[in-house]
């Protein structure tokens, strides 16, 4: 709810990418994660898995609360990749992800620090070093997002931007 909600719906305002109407439409017959799209969550979901477990191993065996930062590495490392995730990132094209992302964030520390929300979730109070420490490592959220990106690209070859859909070799 902490990093799915506001961010969620944040990015249904996203702009889209100035370039999506010279693409050639996809397949009919494509599913909504067709076109590499699953195994990109698949890969996304194994860097959140892998900080997330990772955050947790170090902290249980350097006797820190160790629940309360595998459930901060989690929602920060996801409240990551949705900024990640942007069209067009490093513009401020959509501010409402901004501030979803803010609104989560501050909800996620409430849960933590807030005694009601921390009595009610079983959680502790974190150190600020812990809360630097969890927070740097959760920006490979957003590292891997933009990488895998960049990696497997769906966006066509140079040569095909711009060219009429009647010239493309699938219309033929």
């Amino acid at each position: 709810m902490l990093t799915h909600g506001l961010p969620g719906l944040a990015m249904g305002s996203e702009p889209a990418d100035p370039d999506a109407m010279r693409q050639p439409p996809r397949p009919p017959a494509e599913t909504v994660l067709g076109a590499g799209l699953w195994q990109r969550v698949l890969r996304v979901a194994a860097v959140i898995a892998a900080v997330t477990i990772g955050v947790g191993v170090w902290a249980h065996t350097t006797d820190r609360p160790w629940q309360t930062l595998t459930f901060l590495a989690l929602g920060l490392t996801q409240l990551a990749v949705a900024l990640g995730s942007r069209a067009r990132p490093g513009t401020a094209a959509n501010p409402m992800l901004f501030a979803a992302v803010g609104a989560a964030l501050l909800l996620q520390l409430a849960a933590i620090y807030a005694p009601p929300l921390r009595q009610l979730l079983g959680t502790e109070p974190v150190t600020a070093t812990d809360l630097l420490i969890v927070t740097a490592v959760s920006v490979l959220g957003y590292a891997a997002i933009r990488l895998d990106r960049r990696i497997h690209s769906t966006a066509p070859p140079p040569a095909e931007v711009g060219r009429p859909i009647s010239e493309s070799p699938e219309a033929t």
